[in-house]
Formats: structure tokens, sequence, C-alpha cells
């Protein structure tokens, strides 16, 4: 399942963030489809699909020292309409 990251943090930790983001492993079980870096905030989005619940909950978690991680399963529009769709008819 796909799922979009919004990660915050405090401005004075930008430039930890900035070392973790980029020596940090991805971890098995995580697929990360794209990330993207609020250059005008204090964000992090990352759109990942993660094979179960531990490894969703596994990729947030190595993040939690330094800010908080809102996670929301997202899905492609048009898929999401097609199952709509079907939904509304049962």
């Amino acid at each position: 399942m796909l799922f979009m990251a919004i990660f915050s943090y405090a401005p004075e930790d930008r430039n930890l963030v900035i070392e973790r983001g980029m020596i940090e492993e991805k971890s098995s079980g995580v697929t990360v489809k794209g990330e993207w870096f609020d250059v005008s905030g204090h964000r992090v989005f990352r759109l990942f699909e993660a094979e179960d619940d531990v490894h969703l909950a596994a990729s947030v978690f190595g993040w939690s020292d330094l800010g908080v991680a809102e996670v929301i399963p997202v899905m492609e529009t048009d898929k999401a309409l097609k199952m709509l769709k079907r939904i509304k008819k049962s």
C-alpha cells in the first residue's frame, strides 16, 4: 500500500535532518517512490510503499527523535475513483 509521510521538524534541527537524510539507508520492506524537501518550511514529504504495518512503523520510528511524521494512506486517483464507483453501486 502507498503512504505519504509528512515529516515536520524544528528549525534548529534542519542540519541534523539533512545529514541523516543523506546517509539514511532505506529499510527493507519499504520502497521509496519519491521524496521532497520543503525549502520554505521545516518539512519533508515522502511517498513510499510498505509491505506491512511492521515495516511502516519502522520507517517512521527512525525519525521520531527529530520530529513528527503524519502518515497518510494514499491511492492513485484513477484507481480510487474506480473503487469508489464500485462501492457506490453496491
